[in-house]
């Protein structure tokens, strides 16, 4: 287990908790097995309000949306993000009660989730109000050329840095606010300005630790969807070939491609949820303020 906060323990902290074995395995099957059904839900509400979703492209295509459908539409996307939500809130609290609880492995909808909720919509607020934030910038930045009939090329040179500037600032403060989750779950309160305090002076091996999680997820994404098409190729698929084109339009061949593809986005999802929630759960048990793991206030003084 990792007793201290550094680079090194943040970034590896999913592969150094304690608590009981099996777990990732355990979650790994649950987040698939939710997800099949969160699938299997949406296509379900798809053709309970348009009949199929092809049927609705049809009808946006020509024009043919009835006004009633676009409440409908708006209904569909809603339970979306409410069921996304509840999606994320259950399998959030359920790895952060395992890193920073040291629990076993548990799914259910409680205070916790509940809480986590909370903590989400926060987020989303935060992210408006980012982007919000970033466009006005850049009409005040931009309304002077526009303005003056200037060179359009002058507003592409003040918008290129304003968009880095911005990335820049967005990246910080999200690594200063990374811990709200874990401070949630450890405290049993709703912590989200919290982690700003947490966070302090441990900004840059926390951004390190989140730079190479990045990279390790992006690297196994890829590697399997390596894997996976040099399966398929392997298998002889020339899709320049008509036998190989009449395989794929058969309904059969897709279905399993499908799930083949929807196992590996689920996989890579449910870890790169459970390790990246690792260095904000470190955050969280070696708060310098207490509140974390025993002694911890003597060993940061």
């Amino acid at each position: 287990m990792a007793k201290n906060f550094s680079f090194d323990n943040a970034a590896f902290h999913f592969m150094r908790t304690d608590g009981s074995g099996g777990f990732l395995l355990k979650f790994l099957i649950a987040y698939l097995l939710v997800s099949a059904v969160f699938t299997a839900l949406n296509f379900g509400i798809q053709a309970m309000l348009f009949g199929s979703l092809n049927g609705l492209a049809e009808q946006k295509a020509s024009g043919r949306l009835a006004p009633g459908q676009f409440g409908a539409i708006g209904l569909y996307y809603l339970l979306l993000m409410a069921i996304g939500a509840v999606f994320w809130a259950v399998f959030e609290a359920c790895v952060q009660r395992r890193y920073v609880l040291d629990a076993d492995f548990s799914i259910r909808f409680g205070g916790d989730e509940l809480r986590l909720l909370v903590v989400g919509l926060l987020w989303l607020l935060f992210f408006i109000a980012a982007y919000i934030g970033l466009g006005i910038l850049m009409v005040i930045a931009v309304a002077p050329i526009a303005a003056t009939n200037a060179n359009p090329g002058f507003a592409g040179l003040i918008i290129f840095p304003l968009t880095i500037g911005g990335l820049i600032i967005w990246a910080w403060l999200a690594t200063k606010l990374s811990a709200a989750s874990a401070l949630t779950i450890r405290d049993q309160k709703i912590k989200f300005i919290d982690s700003w305090g947490a966070t302090r002076r441990r900004f840059w091996p926390l951004f390190g630790a989140y730079l190479i999680l990045a990279i390790i997820v992006l690297f196994i994404y890829f590697a399997l969807m390596g894997v996976l098409l040099a399966a398929v190729f392997g298998a002889g698929l020339n899709f320049s070939d008509p036998t190989a084109l009449a395989m794929m339009s058969n309904p059969q061949s897709m279905g399993i491609m499908f799930i083949v593809f929807f196992l590996i986005m689920s996989g890579v999802q449910a870890l790169f949820l459970y390790i990246w929630a690792g260095p904000a759960a470190l955050i969280a048990k070696t708060d310098p303020r207490g509140g974390g793991m025993p002694n911890v206030a003597d060993e940061f003084a």
